[in-house]
């Protein structure tokens, strides 16, 4: 703001000397007033130029009321004919304050076109290369999907035959040798690792959608209900926040159910000495959102990015398939599974498509 009253200024001072100039020059200086009138182009040309058209109007108008009284009260009287021809520069003033401010005008056009362009070309190539990240991204995760399946297929029957050596060893021992420790240990072990099976085979898997109108807050009340003893055994409060009346929402409940249970689970296990978990719902945008709040401390900067990762965890014995399963699940409804961090821990939030229809 400050540079474009100084420009006005500039513009505006240079008209005044100019006319100054005349006023102090004698007439009889033909030559020296005519050098004085040509200067006049010099502020309208760069007003054109750094305002546009109307600019150079308003600094042409500005010279012409600065020039008409020298014009009429001196050379009117002086010489007539001189005089005829002044009046005619005021108009050349106007005719080359119009053209340069047109052509000013027109390549300021042409510049901030130039500018969208590059911005939006910009935009496209970041696009492009995050897209064909992707893709590449895609492709070595199917590829490592494929190897990954085949592995598991031919672990599952090795994996029983061990389950079953195991059982058959555990019973020849007696029942109170030491030996049958190692053996719970081993079946325990197997477990986890059937279970880390189960839930690679799921993830493999594209979920089968069973679509019906459900009522979200009855959803979240029962997914409440089933951790409420969890909760209370490790000091946790359990706080449902939900928005009456909201329309049904076209989903898979089992589904759906699971992922809450997912998410307040994960929520129980970041706050080991306690805290609160929220349950949220509520109307977006042709949405419905569900939050599920923690005081648990939040998510670590470098892992926000990356807790839908496949194979991706924090936890000692996490599988890292959890959350990947989850964000597959609302994905595969339409929707979207979003964290980010509060002032005291993480949120979790579904969007999820509407049914037109209200509840009463």
């Amino acid at each position: 703001m400050r540079a474009w009253w100084w420009q006005v200024g500039l513009l505006f001072g240079a008209i005044v000397l100019i006319s100054a100039l005349h006023f102090l020059t004698p007439l009889d200086r033909t030559t020296a007033h005519q050098i004085y009138q040509r200067l006049y182009y010099l502020p309208i040309v760069a007003a054109a130029l750094l305002f546009g058209l109307r600019g150079g109007l308003l600094s042409a108008l500005a010279a012409s009321i600065a020039y008409l009284p020298h014009i009429f009260f001196q050379w009117q009287h002086h010489q007539p004919e001189y005089a005829l021809n002044q009046y005619a520069e005021i108009v050349l003033f106007f005719f080359f304050a119009l053209v340069t401010g047109a052509l000013s005008d027109r390549n300021r056009r042409e510049h901030l076109r130039a500018e969208r362009i590059a911005a939006e070309l910009e935009r496209s190539y970041a696009e492009l290369r995050s897209t064909f990240e992707q893709l590449l991204q895609a492709e070595r995760l199917s590829a490592l999907g494929e190897l990954s399946a085949g592995i598991v297929h031919e672990i599952r029957n090795p994996l029983a035959a061990v389950k079953g050596a195991v059982e058959i060893i555990e019973d020849e021992l007696a029942a109170n040798s030491p030996r049958r420790e190692f053996a719970a240990i081993a079946k325990r072990e197997i477990e986890r690792i059937e279970k880390l099976v189960h839930e690679f085979v799921r993830f493999g898997r594209a979920p089968k959608l069973v679509k019906t109108a459900v009522n979200v807050n009855e959803l979240v009340q029962r997914v409440s209900k089933l951790i409420e003893q969890q909760a209370a055994a490790n000091m946790i409060t359990i706080e449902e926040q939900l928005t009456q009346d909201l329309p049904l929402a076209h989903l898979d409940a089992e589904q759906i159910e699971q992922v809450l249970l997912n998410l307040t689970i994960n929520a129980m296990q970041a706050m080991p000495n306690g805290g609160k978990i929220i349950l949220r719902t509520s109307r977006h945008e042709g949405s419905i959102r569900i939050e599920v709040v923690d005081t648990g401390g939040g998510i670590p900067a470098n892992a926000i990015g990356r807790v839908f990762d496949p194979f991706f965890t924090m936890k000692e014995k996490g599988s890292g398939l959890g959350l990947s399963i989850a964000h597959q699940i609302v994905t595969g409804h339409g929707g979207r599974l979003a964290a980010e961090n509060n002032l005291q821990g993480a949120v979790f939030s579904l969007l999820l498509p509407l049914k037109t229809r209200t509840l009463g």
